[in-house]
C-alpha cells in the first residue's frame, strides 16, 4: 500500500510519478454524432480528500478494458496516467489539467469515507448573473425553485426533445435554468414525489449561457445533476429558512411563461377551423388555420437557406460583416437554417408556403448544414435533392395569419406547423367540417408561431416579471445576510 497519495492540486503537467487517491463523482459517456450507438470516450470527475476535482478521460480504444470496472460514486488508487492541459468549452472542473488512461493505468478499489459524496463547489446566482457571455466552465449552484414552465418539445435532428424552465432564486437574484432530454422526465417525477412547499434545489455541472442580453443556465445531456432537497449544509439552511418566504412552506411552485404547446392531434383536429386554400386567401382575420393540400414542388428561384445566429435571429448584412439585431453585436460564425418556399394545391387553387427549418428537418430527416456541404448546392444551381423529398407529400399545415408578419412572407403564407401522419389526414378528411370549429378554441402564444429558441427567450419575459414581483418580498434582509454569512464562513475554513 502507498504511504502517501498526491493531491490533486498538485498534478501538473509532465511525467511524474502521480499516485492518487480519489472517488468518482460523475461518470458519463460520450457518444458519437456520426456513427449511431456507438461510444466515443467515458469522461470522469474525480475529487480527493482536500475537495479537489479534476476532469478524467477513456478514449474509446480502452473503454472495454475500464467500462466495468469503475463504478461512479466509488473510491479508487490511480497511477500510471498521463496529464495534458485542460481543454473544452465545457469543462466540469476549474483544475488547469486533465488525466487520461492508458492501457497500463493502474486502478484499485478501496474504501475511505473521509472523500465526500457530491464535492459540490456552490456558487451564488449573483456571481452567475455577472457573466457577460459564454462560460467554459461549469457551476454548482443552489436555491429555493421558484417556478417552473410547462413541458414543451422541440425538433433537433429529427427527434422531439422534451424541454422545460425552471427558476432558482437566493438571496442575491434569480436565474432561469433550461433543461433539455431525459432530465427533464427526472424533473417531472421528483415534482410528483414532493411533499408541498418550495423545494431546494441543488444543480451540478450546468452551463452558463449568454442569450440575448441575459443569462441562462443549461443542462449537459448526461453530465448535469439535479438533487432536491439534499442533505448538504447550505440546503439544510434555506430549508429551515423557507418559512421566512411569503406564502410559508405550504406554497406550491408556480407556473411561469406560456401554457404547454398542444398535441398534434388537437393541433389538427380540435382547435383551430379548417378552410381551404380559397377562403385562406379570402380571409381577413389573423390567428391559425388548418389547411389540407398536396406539395405541388419548390418555388424556383427563391432562397432555400438563410445565415442565422446562435440565438437563431437570420442573420443581415452590416459593413461587409454578418450582424444579429438580436444580440445587437457581429458574428463571424453562422447556423444556416432552411426556409424553404412551396407551392401547394389542394385540388381546386394553389398558393405559395413557407416551411420554416424545424419543418423541413422533420419531413427530409435532414439538416441544412449536411446539405449545404456540397459545392454544387453551394454554387447555388439547384436546390439539394433531399428537398425534393417533400415535393408530392400530402400534408396538414397549421397556417399563421398575422397581419404584422415579417414582409418577407408577403405573397406566402408562413406555416407554424406540418403533419404528417396519415392517420390524422384521413380523421381530418372523413370528420368534414363539423370536426373543427368555426372559431378558435385556444389562442397560441407567440412562442408557438416562432423557432424553439424563441420558445426560451419568451419564457424569460414571462418569468422575469413574476420573480422580480415575488422576490421583493420572499427574503428578508435577516434571511439574506445569515446566508452570506455562512457562504463566507465555508470559504474561509
Amino acid at each position: 500500500m502507498v504511504d502517501a497519495y498526491s493531491n490533486l492540486s498538485d498534478v501538473r503537467v509532465g511525467n511524474f510519478p502521480w499516485c492518487l487517491k480519489v472517488r468518482v463523482i460523475r461518470l458519463w459517456v460520450v457518444k458519437s454524432n456520426l456513427i449511431s450507438g456507438q461510444e466515443n470516450s467515458i469522461e470522469l470527475v474525480l475529487l480527493d480528500e482536500k475537495g479537489c476535482k479534476i476532469h478524467a478521460t477513456v478514449r474509446r480504444h480502452l473503454i472495454p478494458l475500464f467500462k466495468a470496472v469503475i463504478i461512479e460514486g466509488e473510491v479508487y488508487t490511480l497511477s500510471a496516467f498521463s496529464v495534458v492541459d485542460a481543454y473544452g468549452l465545457c469543462r466540469p472542473t476549474r483544475h488547469p489539467c486533465r488525466l487520461f488512461f492508458h492501457s497500463t493505468t493502474i486502478l484499485e478499489k478501496m474504501v475511505c469515507r473521509a472523500i465526500k459524496m457530491n464535492g459540490l463547489s456552490l456558487v451564488d446566482i449573483g456571481q452567475i448573473n455577472s457573466h457577460s457571455c459564454d462560460s467554459n466552465y461549469l457551476v454548482d449552484f443552489m436555491g429555493v425553485m421558484t417556478g417552473i414552465s410547462s413541458q414543451n418539445e422541440f425538433l433537433k435532428d429529427g427527434q422531439r426533445v422534451k424541454m422545460i424552465v425552471v427558476e432558482i432564486s437566493d438571496h442575491r437574484g434569480f436565474c432561469h435554468v433550461v433543461l433539455f432530454g431525459e432530465i427533464v422526465d427526472y424533473l417531472v417525477q421528483m415534482m410528483t414525489t414532493l411533499d408541498g412547499g418550495l423545494p431546494v434545489v441543488v444543480i451540478q455541472f450546468a452551463k452558463i449561457r449568454f442569450f440575448r442580453g441575459r443569462v441562462l443556465l443549461q443542462n449537459i445531456q448526461n453530465l448535469t445533476r439535479m438533487l432536491f432537497n439534499p442533505p448538504v449544509d447550505e440546503s439544510v439552511l434555506l430549508g429551515r429558512r423557507l418559512s421566512k418566504m411569503r406564502g410559508g412552506p405550504a406554497m406550491t411552485v408556480p407556473l411561469i411563461g406560456p401554457p404547454v404547446k398542444p398535441s398534434v392531434v388537437d393541433d389538427f383536429l380540435r382547435l383551430y377551423p379548417k378552410k381551404t386554400i380559397a377562403e385562406l386567401k379570402s380571409t381577413s382575420d389573423d390567428g391559425p388555420f388548418i389547411v389540407s393540400g398536396v406539395v405541388d414542388g419548390l418555388v424556383i428561384g427563391e432562397d432555400w437557406w438563410y445565415p442565422s445566429c446562435r440565438c437563431s435571429k437570420r442573420l443581415i448584412i452590416n459593413a461587409g460583416y454578418y450582424y444579429c439585431r438580436g444580440c445587437s453585436k457581429h458574428v463571424f460564425e453562422f447556423v444556416p437554417r432552411f426556409r424553404v418556399k412551396i407551392h401547394v394545391t389542394d385540388g381546386i387553387d394553389d398558393a405559395m408556403f413557407v416551411l420554416s427549418d424545424d419543418d423541413v428537418r422533420y419531413l427530409t430527416r435532414t439538416k441544412c448544414s449536411i446539405q449545404l456541404s456540397s459545392s454544387k448546392v453551394l454554387e447555388g444551381i439547384n436546390p439539394p435533392s433531399a428537398l425534393m423529398k417533400i415535393e408530392g407529400l400530402k400534408l396538414l399545415f397549421k397556417i399563421v395569419m398575422v397581419s404584422s408578419l415579417n414582409p418577407i412572407y408577403k405573397g406566402a403564407f408562413k406555416v407554424s406547423r406540418v403533419c404528417l401522419d396519415p392517420d390524422i389526414f384521413n380523421a381530418f378528411s372523413l370528420k368534414g367540417t363539423r370536426h373543427t370549429p368555426a372559431k378558435q378554441v385556444y389562442r397560441p402564444v407567440m412562442s408557438e408561431v416562432v423557432y424553439p429558441s424563441g420558445l426560451i427567450e419568451e419564457i424569460n419575459q414571462h418569468g422575469e416579471y413574476l420573480s422580480n414581483k415575488r422576490l421583493a418580498g420572499s427574503f428578508d434582509n435577516t434571511l439574506g445576510e445569515e446566508i452570506a454569512d455562512h457562504h463566507k464562513r465555508s470559504r474561509d475554513c
